[in-house]
């Protein structure tokens, strides 16, 4: 996907230290020499360290920490665990802002982290409490990932980004206005030849 996965796993952890900082904790110890080529002790560190930042980054937080808890909301490798950056994000700065950031990394970046920016979308409709994810539908900002969503389907051949942002689309021509339902009848197209039975299935009955 244009990085290696080390290469990855250094802008996570870059991004994982910089909201350490901002709360004033201390990282336990990262692998370091050989380690550093093990992908499972650097996994083990990273889940260590966004459990802390979930459990301790409560509001309110500095402006500074919010680039850093999106750049490791997007590059998390296991979507499993995503909203341990998303949560506290919601949180500290609220579903408005952060779903607008996830759009730019869905607009502008690296199929990785548009796949990231797509988990990262799922869990933006968590409910947090003392945030604003109740009150806020950000009807726009959902019209507004259909859109970026089907556009990318449609100049993106990657079978990663496809399969991940048709997953979180509404491919049903009524539910769409107007001027979308030319993309939801070409992505539709694109569902009914994809090799993934489970998407095909998904989106069964669409159109």
């Amino acid at each position: 996907m244009g990085e290696g996965r080390f290469e990855r796993y250094d802008r996570y952890e870059r991004a994982l230290v910089d909201v350490l900082n901002l709360l004033n904790l201390a990282a336990p110890p990262a692998p370091s020499g050989d380690e550093r080529k093990d992908p499972r002790a650097r996994r083990h560190w990273q889940c260590s360290v966004a459990l802390m930042i979930m459990r301790e980054a409560v509001p309110p937080q500095p402006e500074e920490m919010f680039e850093p808890l999106m750049l490791a909301a997007v590059y998390e490798p296991d979507p499993s665990h995503t909203q341990r950056h998303i949560r506290p994000a919601l949180a500290a700065f609220g579903r408005r802002r952060v779903q607008t950031r996830l759009l730019k990394y869905l607009r502008t970046g690296t199929n990785y982290e548009i796949i990231g920016a797509a988990d990262a979308w799922y869990c933006t409709y968590l409910r947090v409490t003392g945030s604003d994810t109740g009150d806020d539908p950000s009807t726009d900002l959902r019209h507004a990932f259909q859109e970026t969503g089907l556009r990318i389907c449609l100049a993106n051949d990657h079978p990663g980004v496809r399969s991940r942002i048709i997953t979180l689309l509404n491919l049903r021509l009524e539910d769409n206005p107007p001027e979308l339902r030319p993309l939801v009848s070409e992505v539709l197209r694109i569902v009914r030849a994809h090799p993934d039975n489970a998407i095909v299935d998904r989106h069964r009955g669409a159109g």
